[in-house]
């Protein structure tokens, strides 16, 4: 059976010069926001989109730690990001947000270094809650992992043209992981696409480079 990690109870908001703090609203922590079975549409973290400041860093940049898998994954298959995001009700135009997966320590992280693992672009997230994104990492981005209790997930948020600015809510985040009773040399989940590859002799291919996979049932 696969394993879920979750935020850990470290966080690190970035406020970049000129752009306002990510805001915590419905919970006293990043913790109580995001570490949660399903998301709460009055709990989120908000970040404010914006270009970059003098340092080259992105307004409102958020970054969450991942708490350490037990027990460690012994292959590189069946790495899977979960969110669930919304933006903000009023305003018109379209938002929507970058996901990174990095692998650093928090000094590095909360920086906005380390090593990024596999990133994927959200767009036109919905102003109610329920939509989650899924993206599975490729064996090829998974393998560059080297400590599992060094990632974290980093968040930028994007405010496209069409109206007043909004700002993007992160309700909840995780990632799902293999376990060590998982076969290294097959996958346990395929996707759509994959399974039309499979079914017709051709080699699988994994969401890499195509949009993450929007659906309103939990991703894991």
């Amino acid at each position: 059976m696969p394993q879920v990690i979750r935020p850990s109870g470290t966080g690190i908001r970035t406020q970049s010069l000129g752009f306002p703090f990510p805001a915590i609203r419905g919970q006293a922590t990043m913790h109580g926001c995001l570490n949660r079975i399903a998301p709460v549409a009055a709990d989120y973290i908000e970040v404010w989109p914006g270009g970059l400041d003098r340092f080259g860093r992105p307004g409102g940049m958020l970054t969450v730690l991942l708490a350490s898998p037990s027990p460690i994954p012994t292959n590189d298959f069946n790495h899977i990001i979960g969110v669930c995001a919304s933006k903000d009700a009023a305003g018109g135009a379209s938002m929507g947000f970058t996901c990174e997966l990095r692998q650093g320590t928090v000094p590095q992280l909360a920086l906005g270094g380390g090593t990024i693992i596999a990133a994927f672009v959200c767009a036109n997230l919905p102003s109610t809650v329920g939509t989650y994104y899924r993206y599975r990492l490729t064996t090829a981005e998974a393998a560059q992992i080297t400590l599992y209790r060094l990632l974290g997930l980093r968040f930028v948020a994007t405010n496209a043209r069409g109206g007043a600015p909004r700002t993007c809510r992160l309700h909840w985040a995780g990632v799902e992981l293999p376990t060590a009773a998982d076969p290294s040399n097959a996958h346990t989940r395929l996707t759509p696409e994959e399974w039309r590859r499979k079914e017709r002799g051709l080699a699988i291919t994994q969401e890499s480079d195509r949009q993450p996979t929007p659906t309103t049932a939990r991703p894991f």
